[in-house]
């Protein structure tokens, strides 16, 4: 009786070992992103190549939409023989490193079993648009002028290191003027300054021209959110869009500028997410919001320096 416990326990390890793998065949995915260095924007080609055993049945995801990645189907769900393999054209939007995260692939196995199986997730590299050695392009005199391409990232990018580097230049010569021991103030830019630069680079970025309004309006929110952070001393930047209004109602400083901010994630959150249309005017009315929003902000907060009030002090 024992004998046959331990045979039948065996058959079912056995059983179960193989479940994920018949015939020493396992299902694996991977994910392979050709370019790996791109420019906010910009296009890659994702392929997920799929092994598993002949007749094996496999459902691809079915892309991915997020604030930050993008990635759409490009060929149909893949038949026949092993490899499997779906293509899917991404985009990346952010100012920051970004990872393509594991994507799982169900399965059917021919004998009925079940299951799931996920790629690596495969890094992103944020690079400029200017190509490399280029960093100061000219244009010859023999040639009629041409448009340099140049993305809002980079001139962002090129503001900020500019007025790191002044605020350096400033301390530096400050700390001259001071004792030996006794320390230097320390500089940072204003937020409205910071904000308003940040505007003015995107509009001047090209992408309103050539009709790139899913990047226009999360580069326009991203510096919305992160003016309100600063000012407003809150987690702005991790807010929805639904938290980011409910938390301006209720602040004595943000009640103002709730329809607003509110106006701006609405049209943001309809280009990103349902893929509705955007007009140029449209664009560039919502920019000349953003910057009244930093405005009646800074006015509310003189006013209050007068009153004793305290900028950052919710109600």
């Amino acid at each position: 009786m024992t004998s046959r416990r331990l045979a039948a326990v065996g058959i079912l390890l056995l059983a179960t070992a193989r479940a994920g793998e018949p015939g020493g065949a396992p299902v694996t995915v991977q994910a392979r992103v050709t370019p790996t260095e791109v420019t906010v924007g910009q296009s890659f080609l994702l392929e997920l190549q799929v092994t598993a055993p002949e007749g094996a049945r496999l459902e691809f995801p079915p892309g991915l939409r997020s604030e930050t990645l993008e990635l759409v189907p490009v060929s149909p769900a893949p038949t026949g023989a092993p490899p499997h393999t779906a293509q899917y054209r991404g985009r990346c939007f952010t100012l920051h490193e970004a990872i393509v995260p594991p994507l799982t692939v169900r399965f059917q196995l021919p004998d009925g079993t079940e299951g799931e199986a996920s790629s690596e997730a495969v890094p992103l590299h944020l690079v400029s648009a200017l190509p490399k050695g280029e960093d100061n392009p000219t244009l010859a005199d023999v040639v009629a002028p041409v448009a340099v391409p140049v993305t809002w990232l980079f001139l962002l990018a090129l503001a900020v290191l500019g007025a790191v580097t002044t605020a350096a230049a400033v301390a530096l010569l400050r700390r001259r003027r001071h004792r030996v021991g006794k320390p230097a103030p320390v500089l940072t830019v204003p937020p409205d300054q910071e904000a308003l630069r940040a505007l003015e680079q995107l509009s001047q970025a090209g992408v309103l021209e050539r009709e790139d309004y899913r990047a226009f309006y999360i580069a326009l929110m991203e510096i919305v959110k992160r003016y309100l952070e600063r000012r407003l001393s809150a987690p702005v930047l991790e807010m929805t869009s639904t938290e980011m209004g409910a938390f301006l109602r209720r602040h004595r400083l943000g009640k103002e500028l709730a329809p607003i901010a509110r106006e701006l994630a609405s049209a943001a959150d309809q280009v990103k997410f349902a893929r509705g249309s955007a007009q140029r005017a449209a664009a560039e009315r919502h920019l000349a919001e953003a910057r009244g929003l930093v405005a009646a902000l800074e006015r509310h907060l003189r006013e209050e320096e007068g009153e004793g009030a305290v900028p950052g002090r919710a109600s």
